[in-house]
């Protein structure tokens, strides 16, 4: 099959840009980038295999989990994994979900300079399999990405099945901030203040996340699509699982979806070992699964201009979009 052109232009970001976002991000040499008509921010790496990860071979027994990082992946991941695999709590606990599921662009963040990606978890590794092998897994695979619809093979949505999971920015703010101490993006020095200004620039690994989370609303409604919001899992789990079960066929008695929804259970889900990495120091939130509240992020814009700006910001973007966040 001819390779596709890849559509879109990426380029490099503004020297001055540049030389703040590395303040922060530590181990670059070549410019951030920015890709395509919405700007999305990454590292030059992506650039390298943007036209490969485009040009992915879907097939159609595929489960893709879409997200924007710290939107409830993990959560969503697991609970499709479970539904499709017919509760197999066993299989789950197991295996790591770095292996049940490939995550396609992850070698593509990779430091330049210490020539490796940021240590994720105990197996010291966020993904066993990227872009570079999915093609010699066997069916049905399991996908796992961070990256827009926009950016992915443009056969995804009307060949396989594709979850996307989105979340309040604001408290996607709040998370992604101590993601990057976590994954050591940045030092642990750096201010939420800080961290902000960077999210409102979109000068952050994703950025920016209403274009992101917009291109899957806008296809909420194709039969593949099943589109869900972090803070309805939080209020009615049992109403999602019941929604992903129907989707993938699989029927499950009450007492099964009740079992499912209680290993779902954030606090359980935290106590995990296979989620539990972070700092062991019990008050710090330098953690893989820190609070999972809705709502939080009025703990950290915690003055009446950052309480402003977040209002402000949220006010821009849904001006635009017919999109709305449940109420936290």
């Amino acid at each position: 099959m001819a390779e596709k052109h890849f559509p879109y232009e990426i380029k490099n970001v503004t020297e001055e840009e540049d030389k703040l976002v590395k303040q922060y991000y530590k181990g670059y040499i070549r410019p951030f980038i920015r890709v395509g008509p919405h700007g999305h921010f990454s590292m030059a790496g992506y650039g390298d295999h943007a036209a490969e990860i485009y040009n992915l071979e879907v097939r159609p027994d595929d489960i893709w989990v879409l997200a924007f990082s710290r939107s409830g992946t993990t959560w969503l991941q697991e609970l499709v994994w479970l539904l499709k695999n017919n509760l197999d709590y066993d299989g789950a606990a197991n295996t790591l979900l770095t292996k049940r599921f490939a995550f396609i662009e992850y070698p593509t963040m990779s430091s330049e300079i210490n020539q490796g990606p940021p240590p994720s978890g105990k197996s010291g590794q966020a993904t066993v399999d990227d872009f570079s092998n999915l093609h010699t897994l066997p069916s049905p695979r399991f996908i796992k990405t961070h990256l827009p619809l926009s950016l992915l093979p443009p056969t995804l949505l009307d060949t396989a099945k594709v979850f996307y999971i989105a979340r309040d920015p604001r408290d996607v703010a709040v998370s992604f901030h101590f993601m990057h101490k976590l994954f050591r993006y940045f030092d642990e020095g750096v201010q939420f203040t800080e961290f902000w200004e960077l999210f409102k620039k979109d000068l952050l690994l994703h950025m920016p996340i209403f274009p992101h989370i917009e291109e899957a609303w806008e296809k909420r409604d194709h039969p593949n699509m099943t589109f869900v919001f972090y803070e309805e899992m939080q209020k009615d789990l049992r109403g999602v699982i019941d929604k992903v079960s129907l989707v993938l066929g699989k029927e499950y008695t009450d007492e099964q979806k009740d079992k499912l929804a209680e290993h779902l259970n954030f606090n359980n889900m935290k106590k995990s070992s296979a989620f539990k990495f972070g700092k062991d120091d019990k008050d710090s939130e330098i953690k893989f699964m820190r609070k999972g509240l809705s709502g939080n992020w009025v703990k950290y814009f915690n003055t009446d201009q950052l309480k402003r700006e977040a209002e402000e910001y949220m006010e821009k973007h849904l001006n635009k979009t017919s999109l709305r966040f449940p109420e936290a």
